[in-house]
């Protein structure tokens, strides 16, 4: 190895040891009170959770959409073949997202 780079690792090395030495060390933490939670508010969490997830996927698969539609209508026929297989695909994971908060209902009501 090159003695440049040597001394280059050394020198980030030292200053990682010398940065990381001056923290103190965590042996233990203490239990935190509380913790009893139900079906119900776990439901609630995961319903919150899953209704961001869903607007964020419905976003970005209509970006997605966008741009599989654009590069089909300028693409060549092998181009068109495989951007009509994305698109179908986009398209069923639009519908698997609507469907997520009937999933996750069915779950929870299954679960109480």
């Amino acid at each position: 190895m090159n003695k440049r780079i040597k001394s280059k690792i050394l020198k980030f090395y030292a200053f990682f040891m010398c940065a990381f030495s001056f923290l103190n060390p965590v042996y233990a933490v203490e239990k935190i009170e509380g913790g009893n939670i139900t079906i119900e508010a776990l439901g609630s969490i995961i319903k919150n959770l899953a209704t961001r997830i869903q607007i964020f996927g419905v976003i970005i698969s209509f970006i997605a959409l966008v741009v599989f539609v654009i590069q089909f209508i300028i693409g060549d026929d092998e181009t068109k073949q495989r951007k009509k297989k994305t698109i179908i695909y986009t398209l069923a994971g639009v519908a698997l997202l609507i469907l997520v908060p009937s999933i996750i209902n069915f779950v929870i009501d299954t679960l109480e």
